[in-house]
Formats: structure tokens, C-alpha cells, sequence
């Protein structure tokens, strides 16, 4: 099941009439909210959205719980905004909101929502899902010269709610039912059938749009997968993009068929200048895949021949190349020329796809357009390793009127061709491991007697790919999904460490943290997963995680400090990752307070305003509590089943290589993955 993107519009726009005489401005306005809606958090988010050609002289007023309170605008979000200062009773209510602007005739507006059993007391803080997201999209925004976007706790709560209730019943999803709409009022975790009704429960303002991934196995994945199709990426490179949620959910992969779902919510509203024209990829970007492996609904649809289903990647044609233009300043694209040339100026055979060519046969999304945007598809998949040049050219009708002609040139370079450097079992998992594996497959294998099998996808990135495994496997073969090419035989090597089942519990993490290139072993072959990290041990994971950034010349290396630890330590204390206050010291066994801090700090997440929710947060130093309980809001620590952190106690080597893997998976460096 390909992703799928849906955009909701707000409707029902009105005009204030003029006073008698003339008026000197014009003002248009959406229906208020919360209307007709069951909240999902107790205290609800009042707001009138208002437009004006000039100026901002207008006047909201709610009427609530027998008080008149004053509603502010926000230029921003050009919408009159109050949040109800306190947590209200499950229940029916009415409210009404006054909208007056000078010289203008005065409207009002009720009100009727009800707030649900158990509706939350607050948004939730961001979530490593979010933050990811935030990350990712920000990185690719500046790459463009786009302005970033913001986070909406409210958006974010509303993915989390869909995605959890997509992993629920992801039974109910068919090739035919839209993964936005939740098609079961009956089924556990249902919140609204479309993306404006979950939004408009969780008090979002204004109307939005959606992107979903179903089946990747981290937020960073799934991204980077809504990003290599075509429909989906238009929405997060749209100019006028502004707010940004998202939420990750996962049923437990040993299952039979493994449930996983990422959403991303999004809501625009032009601000300031923006770039005319998006490239994607952007000019000079030099790890551009190689094929387009699909989407729903499809571009090619009507256009190319029908992709080959396949339980595996297949390529449909090579990547998409595509041009957003600016959906505020344009209304129309008419394109005159559209090549796409490799080396030597020799001309790449390519389908083009734009609002003129594009036929839609998907059964659920018959009116899906292209928009603003213009896409090329390369018949076949690029090769490895190329440098590309895209022309295309053509002409825009302008929002404001007329036409202007355009003609966008830029290059960009396909990643290297995907490499394995070795495949071991260890226990009950299966590793291969080696460089660009993002789209490869264990595609067949053989066992050394009885039977093996190999099971579900634990991880799949560029750095390693891990399965369940059971039985003694003895050679497999792997294939590129993206070419459809085998990449080779490969029998099993020894696993890297002779005790990573030591720990049962830390077993994957500790291979997959040494595959990622985050930790190695002692000289006799061992991890001694049990054993306390120091705090030596716990910079240098982290300074790996982040990919051994470079130290600026000059950096003085830090007194007694061992060897392999020189370089992470020195950025550590230079970053401020440790500070002085920290208490360091490199053989000493590193506190779970001081490992929750140093992790949150090396990845840039500030410290939560909330205490940590354990029962002894009181005994957590003052400069670690803050950043212990951003560990815990976004799920990299937990407490003990009696409700305890004990910040002081060690943590094992096997432990807090999950926490970092944990990490280094959901918010990998950006530039590592594009």
C-alpha cells in the first residue's frame, strides 16, 4: 500500500457588508471554530479566521460561560484566536463570536460543539515524530530557500490519533479505501472520518491537508519515502506551507503482518516572500535515488505502463523530477519544453506529467490534480552514481493577471550504487550490512539444515537492514528494488560480537548500534552488554550517532581522557553536550540523569518546562530534570515498574546502546538521509 495524500479546503466564506458610505477596506471571513464538533482536548481553542486587502482594524469578541473575553489576532495565522484558560467537563456548549471591523456591519456567529468523555487536559508535548519531521522538512525547505515551518501541537495530536488508529485496525484498510478516512465509527481509537474533522477535534485552526505513509519502519524512512513521490512531496515543499505535525505509531514487528503508519499534517498560509519556483530535487542535491517505486493515487496513471505488483519494490519508471510553483502567485502552468539530459548532453527518455497530461483513474481520488506543479518520470531507472540536467520551460498564468514565462535549469546527482559488505545471523535476527541499502531486499537464502525462514523487516535504512530470523540460515541473496538488479550471493560471517546474546534484552540493539557504526567491541571479540557504560564510552556513542562532526583547528583536546574518546569528548565540552557542571569524569560509570541530559542536549531538543512523571523526580539534580523529562515525553527514557527514574543509578552498555540507536534512527542527521 503506497502513500496517499488528501487537501482540505475551508469553505463557507462570507463578506462583511460595508455601512452606508464607502468602505476602504474589504474583509472576508470563515466560520468560526470549534462548530459542530466533538473535542478531544477539554480546553478548546476559539478562533475567526479574517482576511483583509489592508490592514488589520478588526474587533472579535467571544461570548462563553456568561464572560465576554477579547480574542487577539494574530497577523500570522490572520485569525482571531483565545484559548480557554481552563479544563471544562465532558458536555454540550454553545458559544457566539462578534466579528466588527470599522465602517462594517457587525456579524454573529454561534457556536455548538461538545467536549468527549476523557478528552485530554492539554496538548501533548512534541514528539520524536514530530521533531523529525520538523527537522527533515526545515532541512529540505532551506535547501530550496523556503522559509520553515512551525509546529502545531494540535496538527501533531491529530496525526498521532490517525496513526495509532490506522496500526488498530489496519485490517480494515483496503486497496480501495482511502488511508485518511477512518471507515469504522465503531472500531477502536475512531476520532473523526476525514483529516478536518480529527484536526478540528484537537482545536486546529483553519483548514489543512494530510500526507501518510503506511508499512516504513521509522518516521525518518517514511519521509524520505513521501519525498520520492510525487503527489506527496508537493505538499511539504508548497511555499506557502506553515504548520506542521506529525505522529508515528507501530504494532510490535514479530507479528505476523506488522502494522506501521506515519502521518504528517499540515496547514498554509502565505507569509512573506517565498521562492516562485520549488525544485525538487534541488539544485546540486547529490544522493538522488535512482527509480520511482510508486504511488496512490498514481501520476503515471493513463501515461505509462501499468507498474508490475510485486511483494518487493519494483520500479515504475525513474525518479520523478518536478517543479512546485508558488500556488499563491500561480494559477495555471503551461509547459512548452521539458527535457532531462545525463552525461554528454545525452537525452533521458521521459514521461511528462503535468495539469494538462495527468489522467487520474484512481477509483478514490477522481478529481487528484497536479496543481501548480510538473513532474518528469524518466522511463527507466537513472543510473548510480550520474550527474543529470532538467530544462523545463513553458508559461504561467499569475494569480494577480497576466502571464510570465519561465524557464527553470538545474543538475542534481544520483547516489552511489548500493553495496553489502557483509551478512551474519545472530540469534533470532538477520543483519546485512554495507552502504545505500535503502530500497535492497533479502530476496532468497538457504539454510544449513532443517529449516530457516526469514521473517519480518525489524529496520531498513542505508547503513543496514535487519529481519526476524529463525533456524540457521547459510547464504542469502540480496536485490537492489529500485533497479530490480541482484546484488550478489553473500554467505554468512561471523556475528561481531561473541556475547551480544548475553542480554537477551539488548541483543538487536547492540548489533544494530554496532551496524549503524555508533559502537564496537573490546579486542576479545566481546560488547559485555552488561556491563556499566562510562561516561567515555557514552560521549563517543553519541558523537558517532551524529556523525563524528569535525572539530573546528585548534580545538584543544581534553586531559585524561583515553584515546578513542579524544576527539567526542572534545566536541562534547566544546558543543555544550557536557558541561562543567556535569560532573564527568571518563571512567566513572555515566547516571541515567546524566545520559538522559547529554542525549538531549547532543541532539538539540531543549529541556521540558514539566517535571519528569516519576515518583522520585524530586531526587533528579535541577540541571538534568528538565532534559530528563523531555527524554521521557518523547519516549527515549522509562521508569521502573514501581514509577522510579533513580537518576543515579549506572546503566548498562546493552541499555543505553538501545537509547542511542533508538535515537539515531528516529532523528537522524538530514544530510544523511537525502
Amino acid at each position: 500500500m503506497r502513500p496517499r495524500i488528501l487537501i482540505a479546503c475551508a469553505l463557507g466564506i462570507g463578506l462583511l457588508l460595508p455601512l452606508s458610505g464607502a468602505a476602504q477596506a474589504s474583509y472576508s471571513y470563515y466560520p468560526p471554530e470549534p462548530n459542530g464538533v466533538t473535542l478531544r482536548v477539554a480546553r478548546p481553542v476559539f478562533s475567526q479566521q479574517v482576511q483583509a486587502d489592508q490592514g488589520t482594524s478588526i474587533t472579535c469578541t467571544l461570548q462563553f460561560l456568561g464572560q465576554s473575553v477579547a480574542m487577539p489576532y494574530d497577523a500570522g495565522l490572520q485569525a482571531c484566536v483565545y484559548t480557554w484558560p481552563e479544563v471544562l467537563p465532558a458536555g454540550s456548549y454553545q458559544a457566539e463570536i462578534d466579528l466588527t471591523a470599522p465602517g462594517f456591519q457587525p456579524v454573529a456567529q454561534t457556536l455548538q460543539f461538545s467536549i468527549a468523555q476523557g478528552a485530554l487536559q492539554s496538548l501533548p508535548p512534541e514528539s520524536l515524530a514530530s521533531l523529525e519531521t520538523m527537522r527533515i522538512v526545515n532541512y529540505i525547505r532551506s535547501q530550496e530557500g523556503l522559509s520553515a515551518v512551525a509546529f502545531d501541537p494540535a496538527l501533531q495530536a491529530a496525526s498521532q490519533d490517525h496513526a495509532q488508529y490506522f496500526v488498530q485496525n489496519s485490517a480494515l484498510y483496503t486497496a480501495s479505501v482511502s488511508l485518511h478516512r477512518e471507515p469504522s465509527q465503531s472500531a477502536p481509537g475512531f476520532t473523526g472520518t476525514w483529516p478536518t474533522d480529527r484536526d478540528g477535534a484537537f482545536g486546529a485552526i483553519g483548514g489543512g491537508g494530510e500526507v501518510m505513509s503506511a508499512y516504513s519502519i521509522t518516521p525518518a524512512w517514511s519521509l524520505v519515502g513521501l519525498y520520492d513521490t510525487t503527489f506527496h512531496r508537493f505538499g511539504l515543499l508548497d511555499p506557502t506551507l506553515a504548520d506542521i505535525g506529525a505522529g508515528y505509531a507501530a504494532s510490535d514487528p514479530t507479528v505476523q503482518n506488522p502494522s506501521q503508519a506515519y502521518v504528517s499534517d499540515l496547514t498554509t498560509l502565505f507569509s512573506g516572500q517565498q521562492p516562485l519556483a520549488v525544485e525538487f530535487p534541488w539544485n546540486g542535491e547529490a544522493h538522488v535515488q535512482v527509480a520511482f517505486l510508486g504511488e496512490d493515487p498514481n501520476p503515471l496513471a493513463g501515461i505509462a505502463p501499468a507498474s508490475v505488483t510485486s511483494a518487493h519494490p519494483s520500479p515504475e519508471s525513474g525518479y520523478p523530477i518536478s517543479v512546485t510553483f508558488d500556488p499563491s502567485k500561480v494559477t495555471q502552468v503551461s509547459v512548452s519544453s521539458a527535457t532531462l539530459t545525463g552525461p554528454g548532453g545525452a537525452a533521458v527518455p521521459s514521461y511528462l506529467v503535468d495539469s494538462q497530461d495527468y489522467s487520474d483513474t484512481n477509483s478514490v481520488y477522481s478529481g487528484e490534480t497536479m496543481g501548480t506543479s510538473v513532474a518528469l518520470f524518466p522511463h527507466d531507472p537513472l543510473s548510480y552514481g550520474t550527474t543529470y540536467s532538467a530544462d523545463i520551460q513553458g508559461t504561467l498564468t499569475l494569480a494577480s493577471g497576466g502571464t510570465q514565462t519561465f524557464d527553470q535549469q538545474w543538475s542534481f546527482t544520483t547516489a552511489l550504487a548500493p553495496t553489502v559488505s557483509k551478512v551474519y545471523q545472530d540469534g533470532g535476527y538477520l543483519f546485512v550490512t554495507g552502504q545505500n541499502l535503502e530500497n535492497a531486499y533479502v530476496s532468497n537464502y538457504a539454510w544449513l539444515s532443517g529449516s530457516a525462514s526469514v521473517g519480518n523487516t525489524v529496520y531498513a535504512g542505508s547503513h543496514y537492514l535487519a529481519y526476524q530470523a529463525s533456524g540457521s540460515l547459510r547464504q542469502v541473496t540480496v536485490t537492489d528494488g529500485a533497479t530490480g538488479e541482484v546484488l550478489g550471493t553473500y554467505n554468512l560471517t561471523q556475528a561481531p560480537f561473541s556475547d551480544s546474546g548475553a542480554s537477551s534484552a539488548f541483543q538487536y540493539s547492540t548489533d544494530g548500534a554496532n551496524a549503524a557504526g555508533l559502537v564496537q567491541g573490546f579486542l576479545n571479540g566481546t560488547f559485555q552488554p552488561n556491563a556499566s557504560v562510562t561516561d567515555a564510552q557514552a560521549i563517543t556513542m553519541l558523537y558517532r550517532a551524529l556523525g563524528s562532526p569535525a572539530l573546528p583547528p585548534g580545538t584543544a583536546m581534553p586531559a585524561g581522557v583515553p584515546a578513542f574518546a579524544l576527539q567526542a569528548v572534545a566536541w562534547a565540552q566544546q558543543g555544550g553536550v557536557v558541561l562543567p557542571s556535569d560532573g564527568f569524569s571518563s571512567g566513572a560509570s555515566a547516571t541515567r540523569a546524566q545520559l538522559a541530559t547529554w542525549m538531549m542536549r547532543a541532539y538539540g531538543i531543549p529541556a521540558a518546562k514539566s517535571q519528569p512523571n516519576f515518583t522520585d523526580a524530586a531526587q533528579i539534580p535541577t540541571a538534568f530534570s528538565g532534559y530528563v523529562a523531555a527524554a521521557q515525553q518523547d519516549g527515549v527514557v522509562s521508569g521502573y515498574p514501581d514509577g522510579t527514574f533513580r537518576p543515579q543509578a549506572p546503566v548498562s552498555r546493552g541499555a543505553f546502546a538501545k537509547w542511542v540507536l533508538l535515537l539515531a534512527q528516529s532523528l537522524q542527521a538530514p544530510q544523511n538521509l537525502f
